[in-house]
């Protein structure tokens, strides 16, 4: 990894030299086929997985009370029926593409390889060996732990992307990366626990709003306010708004206030492994292989 400043980058601001590249022309000149096909292959491997007969992808199912490395890697690409496997599908083609949209334009190409390496190669086994801390009678299937982990990628790239796209310090970045993985907890946290416990509910609803402000109050002491929304030309701010969107979504679809659907139990629990080790594994990344400041 390397651990060189990105080439064109203003080494006060982290922002671009050049702004007078239009969106569409620096989406052309960043983005690579081989990386469309490298982040669609398993995307095609779901599906692939979900033609296969219905005992058959039972066989790949992680058994909590019997455990084995090779299902603890299957069982992340098997899903337990066609409205499961469409919903990871579909979450996994609107996450990974929008990481790897803004990782790209920030100069981060390399980070997302290592992220989708990790991800891919490593997180089915720590997810589901994790689960095993909670022994019960369950077997696990599906993508969603996986794409979550990408989801917690999200705010490293949007920080990045916003180093190298906006007229911000660089030092900012880690204020966006680590509020916007902690608002997506405490907005997500009173959904979840709606369902159950209503008054507490409202209670962390009052606190994720507080959460919220606090964040913009930090986020302006680092120097990041209205007036950098001014710098960049039509497509860049609106990549980084999508990409607060794609955040809010998938957690709001991951961590629901019913747990139960017609596909079986949401495991929310693997869930927020994925997010949290996605997050702090990437974060990490940046602060210590990268030019951290």
């Amino acid at each position: 990894m390397t651990t060189a400043a990105d080439e064109g980058v203003n080494t006060t601001h982290g922002s671009v030299a050049s702004t007078e590249e239009s969106f569409s022309d620096a989406v052309r000149r960043v983005v690579q086929p081989i990386d469309i096909v490298a982040f669609l292959l398993p995307a095609a491997l779901f599906l692939g997985v979900g033609l296969l007969p219905p005992e058959l992808r039972q066989q790949l199912a992680f058994s909590y009370n019997d455990p084995d490395v090779l299902t603890a890697l299957t069982a992340n690409f098997a899903h337990a029926d066609a409205v499961h496997l469409l919903r990871n599908l579909t979450a996994y083609l609107v996450v990974v593409p929008t990481v790897y949209l803004l990782s790209a334009l920030a100069g981060r190409r390399q980070l997302f390889y290592t992220v989708f390496v990790v991800v891919f190669a490593v997180f089915p086994f720590v997810l589901s060996g994790l689960n095993l801390i909670l022994p019960r009678e369950a077997l696990s299937l599906g993508a969603s732990g996986l794409t979550l982990a990408f989801v917690g990628y999200l705010p490293v790239a949007l920080a990045e992307y916003t180093r190298r796209r906006f007229p911000v310090v660089s030092v900012a970045r880690r204020s966006i990366a680590a509020g916007l993985f902690f608002i997506g907890l405490v907005i997500v946290i009173p959904l979840a626990v709606a369902a159950v416990r209503p008054g507490l509910a409202a209670a962390l609803t009052i606190v994720a709003l507080l959460a919220v402000i606090g964040y913009g109050v930090t986020l302006r002491r680092s120097g990041v306010d209205r007036s950098i929304l001014r710098e960049p030309l039509p497509g860049f701010l609106e990549l980084g708004i999508w990409s607060i969107v794609v955040i809010t979504a998938a957690l709001i679809t991951a961590f629901p206030a019913d747990p139960l659907s017609a596909s079986g139990l949401v495991n929310v629990y693997t869930h927020f492994l994925g997010y949290s080790l996605g997050f702090l594994s990437s974060y990490i990344a940046v602060l210590l292989l990268l030019d951290a400041d």
